[in-house]
C-alpha cells in the first residue's frame, strides 16, 4: 500500500492510493476458502467443489469487495493521520485510476477531496436577530374560553335556529345532511337563523357553503367528484336543531375543565388561555427565529467553498440532474452546505443529540396533552404505553420528531450565542412583521404577489448530521437512535475524520 499526496494551493487537493496484490491476496484467499465451504454447487458435495470453479464464480467480486474496503480504510486513516478535515465525499479523478478486475494485480485510485474551510464566528459583530413573543389578542383569548365553555356546556334541541347551532336536514330525493351554521357564509346564515323545526329553506349550496371541502362533506362526496357545472340548489327541510348552551363560568365549570384544581378564578382562566394560545403558536415562532438566525449567519460569516468541486459532487450524487437544473438550484445547495459547516462550528463543545427516549417522551406528552389531560396518570398509563409504542413504529413520524427535537436544541444554542432583539404582539402583528420583510424593494418588483414574495423569502436550510453519497441519493432507509435521518439531496459532510 502506497499513498501519494502533495499539498497544492486551494481547498481542492488530490491523493493517490496504490494497492498491490499482496495487500489483498491473503484476505481474498481466506474468503474464497470460506465460500468453498458454504457453496452449493450442483454435482459436488458441500465443501468439495474444485477451487477453480469457486474462483471463476466468486473471485472478481471478492477482490472488488476487499479492494473497496482497503480504499475506504486507508482514506479514513490518511485524513486522520494528517489531521485533514474534509467536506463532501472524495471524487475519483478521471483518467488517473487503474482498475482492471478482469486482470487483477495492482490498483491505482486517484481522488480529489475538498478541505473544510476555516470558519471564525464573532458573535458580537453579527446583527441582532429578532425573536417574536406572542401576546394573544383578546378575541383569541375569548374564542379559546368559548371553546372550553362549549366543551363543558349542555346540549339542547331548541325549536328555533340561532347563531352557532347545528342542523340536520332532508333534501332532494329523501337525502339527509348535517351542518354547523359556521359552515355557511354570513349571507346564507341569515337565511337559516330564525327558522323553526320542519321549516324549509332554499339554498344554492355551492354559494352558501364557505368552501368546496365543506360542500363535499355535506353531500358525502369527495371534492374531485363535485360537478363543476352544478350549483347544488336544494330545498332543505330542518329535521333537528342542535344547540350547545355555553357553561357558566363558575366553580362547577372550573372543576370540570380543570379537575386538577389549577384554575379556580377568571383571572387564572385568562392566564391559562394565554398560555395555551402561545403554546400553539410557539413552534412557528421558534421556526421563524431559527430561519432568521441561520440567514443572519449565512449572510455575515464567510464560508469559502469550491464551486466547481461542489457541482461535480452534486452531479455525482444526483445523476439524473441536468446542468440546467444544477445551475438553477446551485445557490440553494451552496447555502445548505455552508449552513452545515456553520452548524458544526456552532455546536462545538455542545452535547447535541436526540435519543429514542426523547422521542418517546415527546409522543407521550402529546397524547397526554391532547387526549388524557383530565385523567389520573395511573389510570391511563397502560393505554399511553400502547399508543407510544405504536407511534414509534412509524418511521416517518419518528424522523419528524427527531428533526423537531434536534432543531429545538440547535435553537437554544443559537439563543445562547446570538444578540437578540425582542418584539411582541398578537398573531396578526407577527404576520405583518413577516410580510414587511417580503415587501418588494427593488425597482420593477412592485407588482409581485404575496405568494411570490413568500417563495423567495429565506427558507430553512438546516440539516442534522453528515450524509454519505448513498444516503444523499436515496435518503436514509431507517431512523438511527441518536441521529436523525439524512435528506434526499446532498448535504455537506460533517467535518470529522472518522466518517466517510
Amino acid at each position: 500500500m502506497n499513498i501519494k499526496h502533495e499539498n497544492v494551493p486551494g481547498q481542492v487537493q488530490e491523493v493517490v492510493l496504490e494497492i498491490n496484490k499482496e495487500d489483498y491476496a491473503a484476505n481474498v484467499e481466506a474468503a474464497l476458502k470460506k465460500q468453498r465451504r458454504n457453496a452449493a454447487i450442483p454435482g459436488f458435495r458441500p465443501g468439495n467443489a474444485p477451487m477453480g470453479i469457486i474462483k471463476k464464480m466468486y473471485e472478481k467480486s471478492i477482490i472488488a469487495n476487499e479492494v473497496d474496503k482497503l480504499v475506504s480504510e486507508n482514506m479514513d486513516k490518511f485524513f486522520k493521520d494528517n489531521d485533514i478535515k474534509v467536506i463532501f465525499e472524495p471524487l475519483p479523478v478521471d483518467g488517473k485510476s487503474k482498475m482492471d478486475f478482469e486482470n487483477p494485480d495492482n490498483f491505482i485510485f486517484a481522488f480529489e477531496y475538498a478541505v473544510a474551510p476555516e470558519v471564525n464566528i464573532d458573535y458580537t459583530k453579527l446583527p441582532a436577530v429578532t425573536e417574536f413573543k406572542m401576546v394573544p389578542a383578546d378575541e383569541e383569548r375569548q374564542n379559546y374560553i368559548k371553546q372550553l365553555r362549549t366543551r363543558h356546556g349542555e346540549y339542547t334541541s331548541p325549536d328555533t335556529v340561532s347563531e352557532d347551532d347545528s342542523i340536520s336536514v332532508k333534501y332532494g330525493d329523501n337525502q339527509e345532511g348535517f351542518l354547523f351554521l359556521h359552515d355557511l357564509t354570513e349571507e346564507a346564515q341569515k337565511e337559516v337563523i330564525g327558522k323553526k323545526l320542519n321549516d324549509t329553506v332554499n339554498l344554492v349550496l355551492r354559494k352558501a357553503m364557505v368552501n368546496e371541502t365543506t360542500l363535499s362533506r355535506f353531500l358525502k362526496k369527495t371534492e374531485k367528484d363535485l360537478e363543476a357545472d352544478n350549483d347544488y340548489a336544494y330545498d332543505l327541510t330542518i329535521t333537528h336543531i342542535g344547540h350547545m348552551q355555553l357553561a357558566e363560568i363558575n366553580d362547577d365549570f372550573f372543576k370540570k375543565a380543570f379537575p386538577d384544581g389549577s384554575v379556580t378564578t377568571e383571572g387564572q382562566l385568562n392566564a391559562e388561555a394565554d398560555k395555551a394560545i402561545t403554546a400553539q403558536y410557539q413552534p412557528e415562532l421558534d421556526r421563524q427565529f431559527m430561519n432568521d438566525a441561520i440567514e443572519t449567519l449565512l449572510d455575515n460569516v464567510s464560508v469559502e467553498l469550491p464551486d466547481d468541486f461542489m457541482k461535480r459532487y452534486i452531479k455525482a450524487v444526483q445523476k439524473e440532474m441536468t446542468d440546467e437544473e444544477l445551475e438553477k438550484k446551485f445557490n440553494d445547495y451552496k447555502r445548505s452546505f455552508q449552513w452545515q459547516i456553520l452548524e458544526n462550528k456552532l455546536v462545538e463543545g455542545s452535547d447535541i443529540q436526540v435519543k429514542a427516549d426523547d422521542v418517546r417522551g415527546y409522543f407521550r406528552q402529546y397524547f397526554i396533552d391532547n387526549y388524557f389531560g383530565n385523567f389520573p396518570a395511573e389510570e391511563v398509563k397502560e393505554r399511553l404505553d400502547e399508543l407510544v409504542n405504536q407511534a414509534m413504529t412509524n418511521k416517518e413520524n419518528v424522523k419528524s420528531v427527531y428533526d423537531l427535537l434536534y432543531d429545538k436544541k440547535i435553537t437554544e444554542v443559537l439563543r445562547s450565542k446570538l444578540t437578540i432583539e425582542h418584539k411582541e404582539g398578537d398573531f396578526k402583528a407577527f404576520i405583518d412583521m413577516i410580510a414587511s420583510r417580503r415587501a418588494p424593494k427593488q425597482e420593477g418588483e412592485e407588482g409581485k404577489s404575496e405568494e411570490k414574495a413568500a417563495e423567495e423569502a429565506p427558507k430553512k436550510t438546516t440539516k442534522r448530521k453528515t450524509t454519505t453519497k448513498k444516503a444523499a441519493a436515496e435518503g436514509e432507509k431507517e431512523v438511527k437512535e441518536e441521529k436523525p435521518a439524512a435528506p434526499k439531496k446532498p448535504r455537506a459532510k460533517k467535518t470529522t475524520n472518522s466518517e466517510k
